[in-house]
Formats: C-alpha cells, structure tokens, sequence
C-alpha cells in the first residue's frame, strides 16, 4: 500500500506538468510546420503527457474501483513509459551538467548566447540568465527524479494488478 500512496501523489504531482506541458506541445507542433527538428520535441512531450494522463486513468479507473481496463490501456501506459523514462534521463542528465559545470564555465556559454541574440530587452542581464538557467535545471532535475520514480512503481503496478486487463471470461 506504500507504493500505492507514493504512485498516487506522484501522480497528482505530474498533472499540472502535464497539462503545462500539453499546451506546449502543441506550440511545437505548430512550430513544427516551419522547423521540422521540432517534432521530435513534440513527440516526446506529447509521449510524455499521454503517459501521465493513462496513469491516472489506470489509477482511478483501475485500482481504485477494481474495474476492468481495456488491453490497450496497459500498451498505451508502457510505450510512452519508455519514451517518458528517456525524457527523465535526459532532463537528469541536463541539470546534472549544469549543476557540475564551474560558474566561470557557464557564465560564458549565456554571455556567448546573449552576444547571438540582437534584441534582447536590457532587463535581461547576465546574472538573472544565470538565476533562470539554474532554477530551470532544479525544476529538470526533480522532475526527472519524480518521472523515473512514478516511471517504476508503475510497472510494479501494471504487474501486480495485471488481472485488470484480462478480457472478462463469458458466463
């Protein structure tokens, strides 16, 4: 039942992501029409909020009523698992960097960036680039250590409560 409740809170935790994360991927896929690089952003983000959303859905549908789930729930939940536990280990490994990089090093690579873009307003200075670069690489490493974890109690769970995707046998 422990690993229920902490499924169950990682799971709360990864819906407003999600859904943050689903209004961005459409961004990318409309982006996508003039930069087709973009699409592979966008299939992983959308793999990523299908997961989330079929997570829940085995959550409340299956576990907590005990009701039989489609087959397919469970092959929706396991290929964009895959795909989402990519996701978490490249966002580990991103904030891992930055975190391990000396702040001489990074300051570098945003002062280069800054020299690239022509209109960047004043108030965007050196120090809150670098204020923005490491909450965004706290904001990564969490939620990449969240994922990965919700990642494995859901595969325990797809094992352990299996006897929902069977077909009901006819009377």
């Amino acid at each position: 039942m422990k690993q229920l409740t902490i499924f169950r809170i990682l799971t709360f935790i990864l819906l407003p992501i999600a859904a943050m994360f689903g209004f961005m991927d459409i961004l990318f896929i409309l982006s996508a029409v003039a930069n087709p690089a973009l699409l592979l952003v966008a299939f992983i983000l959308g793999a990523f909020v299908i997961y989330t959303f079929v997570s829940l859905q085995f959550l409340i549908r299956g576990i907590d009523t005990g009701r039989q789930c489609k087959p397919g729930l469970r092959d929706w939940i396991r290929v964009n698992a895959f795909v989402s536990s990519f996701m978490g280990i490249m966002f580990l490994l991103n904030a891992l960097s930055i975190f391990f990089t000396n702040d001489l090093t990074l300051k570098q690579y945003v002062s280069q960036f800054m020299q690239a873009q022509p209109n960047i307003p004043p108030m965007f200075n050196l120090e809150l680039f670098m204020t923005i670069m490491k909450g965004m690489a706290w904001f990564m490493f969490f939620l990449g250590i969240i994922l990965l974890v919700h990642i494995q109690l859901n595969f325990r769970l797809l094992k352990k409560y299996g006897h929902l995707f069977s077909a009901p046998k006819p009377d």
